[in-house]
């Protein structure tokens, strides 16, 4: 329906550029000329509508750390950019996040509308370079930027395909909220932390609660984090053990076992249940998380000098100063862990 819809009316505002130009007298250019306007129309409306998201996103301090077009995305890693191929994407994405929860359904609401928006203005002001020109390439040239950059503001229009939404399905669930948006929450949330100041207790808890009351185990690990940064063992525990009933015994996602057998082996008393987790664990991984954990194993062990040197080698990946939510994280742990250690060599 939606693709009809773009169909329609890009129809009819094909009929009107070829109208106008009958009106002005000017002969339309060849059909690879006009090939080319449209292909540098649609790379320049795909910029304009990105960067109308991008620009509302730098208003409020959010910190971009991927975006992409075709089949090419660029992600943060460290200090730096990444590069990677990835499924052929018919469009472009910016993905930016905030520094903090407090005003974020606001934000959010506001760059998935920019987005559009920019869309829009661009669109009218390319109508308007070729409405006062007098020569005929110049016209056909922004008549069709214009014609694109406003068939772009359909985006508006609230439509999901292949787990995909547009910009006006995303708001639309941020407006309505309930489980549609806490997931658009839960989406931004290590990322977030990942790049920005943001610390894990500050996570909005009443949308990770109701996340964690589903059977999904990435759910109840995220709400596990929230809690252990705040210093609510309780809490944390009863969301590490649910994460643990629900995660698959094969092949289950590394760094959700590396964290159960960290907690286990630090925490929950349960050396032999730790090890078996640590021995589930495959692909790829957060290498400091990969190295705490092992550090809390070799500890229960008895193998102090080994949980010192996995302890140091872990600490020397974290940043310094340490200014990322997840980077204080991990510092936090490793701190305590060696708390942990010096408190059983006096016992």
């Amino acid at each position: 329906m939606v693709t009809l819809l773009v169909v329609i009316c890009g129809i009819g505002l094909h009929a009107l550029l070829v109208q106008a130009e009958i009106a002005r007298g000017f002969d339309p250019p060849s059909v690879a000329v006009r090939a080319g306007f449209i292909t540098a129309g649609i790379v320049v409306s795909v910029i304009v509508h990105e960067y109308g998201h991008r620009l509302a996103g730098m208003a409020f301090g959010w910190r971009c750390v991927g975006f992409g077009f075709g089949p090419f995305e660029f992600c943060r890693e460290g200090s730096g950019w990444k590069r990677k191929r990835v499924r052929m994407l018919w469009g472009a994405f910016v993905r930016q996040m905030p520094s903090s929860m407090a005003s974020y359904r606001q934000e959010k609401a506001v760059t998935l509308f920019c987005g559009p928006l920019a869309s829009l203005t661009f669109g009218l002001l390319f109508a308007a370079i070729a409405w006062s020109s007098t020569d005929a390439v110049v016209f056909d040239l922004f008549a069709r930027f214009a014609m694109i950059s406003l068939l772009f503001v359909l985006n508006l229009i609230p439509f999901a395909k292949n787990g995909i939404g547009s910009d006006g399905y995303r708001l639309w669930q941020v407006i309505r909220g309930g489980s549609g948006y806490d997931e658009i929450v839960r989406d931004s949330l290590t990322e977030a932390s990942t790049f920005t100041p943001l610390r894990l207790r500050d996570w909005p808890q009443p949308a990770l609660l109701r996340l964690a009351a589903k059977d999904d185990p990435f759910n109840c690990y995220l709400a596990y984090l929230r809690a252990m940064d705040a210093g609510e063992n309780a809490a944390a525990e009863r969301f590490m053990r649910k994460m643990i009933a629900l995660l698959p015994t094969t092949e289950p996602y590394s760094n959700l076992a590396w964290e159960a057998a960290y907690w286990l082996a630090a925490y929950g008393d349960d050396p032999a249940a730790a090890h078996r987790w640590a021995e589930r664990t495959g692909g790829e991984e957060d290498p400091a998380m990969r190295l705490r954990a092992q550090a809390a194993l070799a500890f229960v062990d008895g193998e102090g000098d080994q949980a010192q040197r996995l302890m140091k080698e872990a600490l020397a990946r974290i940043p310094t100063p340490a200014v990322y939510g997840a980077d204080l994280f991990e510092l936090d742990r490793l701190n305590q862990l060696s708390g942990f250690a010096v408190g059983a060599l006096d016992a």
